[in-house]
């Protein structure tokens, strides 16, 4: 049987091969591995990879997974791959960043053309009497920058476009 799974947006495909009764034989790329287990209980079990025991609970809810490895959290969302596939799709649109209150622009800390990461800051906006970063919502391009530096902007006003 033949297994493909994501993790920090990188496919891992797994090929299982039963041997006996609770065990497996793991090929991950050019590695095997010799898996077996034993159920403690519903949601407890010990994991036998390569002679190396884990203690495995695994709780489950609508979205997904909570798994506890020798105690260590894991969380493990269910995404089919028109979900993960829309999820890459919607980062790489262009993104309009808006003032959410008025205020005066104090400084542009990036070009048009600029590259830009997530969370990265792009201008700086004076809005009562407190300056706050504004940052990017994703990697990218700069592709528009609305306003200069010392104008007046009004809630709503368009700051920049991220793509």
């Amino acid at each position: 049987m033949n297994i493909s799974f994501w993790l920090d947006k990188e496919e891992f495909r797994l090929n299982l091969e039963e041997k006996k009764e609770n065990s497996v034989c793991v090929t991950l790329g050019k590695k095997k591995y010799s898996v077996s287990s034993e159920n403690l209980s519903a949601n407890e079990l010990l994991l036998n990879v390569n002679d190396k025991i884990y203690d495995i609970m695994i709780d489950f809810n609508a979205s997904g997974f909570s798994v506890y490895v020798n105690g260590r959290y894991f969380k493990i969302e269910k995404k089919s791959v028109s979900q993960i596939l829309e999820t890459q799709k919607a980062k790489q649109k262009k993104r309009d960043v808006k003032a959410s209150m008025p205020g005066r622009i104090v400084k542009i800390l990036l070009e048009e053309g600029d590259e830009v990461r997530d969370g990265q800051a792009v201008l700086v906006l004076e809005a009562m009497k407190m300056e706050n970063e504004i940052r990017s919502p994703q990697s990218g391009l700069i592709k528009r920058i609305g306003p200069k530096a010392s104008d007046y902007v009004e809630s709503g006003s368009l700051l920049f476009s991220v793509e």
